[in-house]
C-alpha cells in the first residue's frame, strides 16, 4: 500500500517536471516563431536606409540584454520587442504586469514596454558616445491576441503592422555615417549569437526574477 502511493506521488511529480520543462520549450519554440515571421518582414527595408540586426545580446550590469530586432535608420533606432501570444491581452502601460487570458484562464505576464525600455537602456550605455539618440519603442504581437491595451510610450501593435508603423517615420535624425558607425558600434559590443549566449541570458533572467521574489 505504502509503496503504490510512493510511487503514485512519485511518477505525479515526474509529469509535473516533464510539463514544466515542456511549457518553457514551447514558449521558446512560439517565440522563435514570431521572431522569425517578423524577421522576413522586416528583410524587405530598404538597405539604403535601414540596417536590420535580429536576436542582439548585449552586456548589462547586472548580466546581459537581449533584444529580437534592432532596426537603425537614418529616421530613427527601433527597438522591437515580438510576442506570440494568444487570448486577450489587457493591462496598463505603467502596470509591471499584464494579463492574458485564454477564455477565462488568466495567466500574469510581465509588462512587454518595461521589458523593452529595459532594452533601450542597455543600448544607451553601449552606445553613450553617440547619444542623444532617437528610439522608438515597438511591441509586436501575433494577430491571435486581441490587444485592450494602450500606450503613449510605445508603439503596441500586431506583426503585420510593423512595416507601416516604422514606415511613418519619415524624417531624417542622422546620417547614413552615423547609422554605420552605430552599427560597428553594436556588433563590436554585441555578444556573439549562439546557444550558450542564449543559455547565460537565461540564467541571468532567472536570477533577477528570483531576486524580485524575495523582494516582494
Amino acid at each position: 500500500m505504502e509503496d503504490g502511493l510512493l510511487t503514485t506521488i512519485l511518477a505525479a511529480a515526474i509529469f509535473a517536471v516533464i510539463m514544466y520543462f515542456f511549457r518553457l520549450l514551447m514558449n521558446r519554440l512560439k517565440g522563435k516563431v514570431g521572431e522569425k515571421v517578423v524577421a522576413r518582414m522586416l528583410g524587405r527595408l530598404p538597405g539604403d536606409k535601414y540596417i536590420v540586426l535580429d536576436d542582439v545580446t548585449v552586456p548589462t550590469p547586472r548580466g546581459s540584454n537581449q533584444i529580437d530586432h534592432l532596426i537603425i535608420s537614418i529616421f530613427g533606432i527601433f527597438v522591437l520587442e515580438t510576442k506570440n501570444y494568444t487570448g486577450w491581452i489587457y493591462g496598463s502601460e505603467s502596470a509591471e504586469y499584464w494579463t492574458q487570458n485564454i477564455y477565462g484562464n488568466k495567466n500574469k505576464l510581465y509588462n512587454p514596454t518595461f521589458q523593452n525600455a529595459g532594452h533601450i537602456r542597455a543600448l544607451r550605455r553601449v552606445l553613450k558616445d553617440f547619444e542623444p539618440l532617437p528610439y522608438i519603442s515597438i511591441v509586436a504581437f501575433s494577430e491571435k491576441a486581441d490587444l485592450k491595451v494602450t500606450a503613449k510610450q510605445s508603439h503596441i501593435i500586431y506583426w503585420g503592422q510593423v512595416g507601416d508603423v516604422i514606415g511613418s517615420y519619415d524624417r531624417e535624425r542622422l546620417s547614413w555615417e552615423q547609422v554605420l558607425a552605430i552599427r560597428d558600434c553594436i556588433e563590436s559590443n554585441r555578444l556573439e549569437p549562439g546557444r550558450e549566449t542564449n543559455r547565460e541570458h537565461i540564467r541571468n533572467v532567472r536570477k533577477i526574477k528570483e531576486k524580485k521574489g524575495r523582494n516582494h
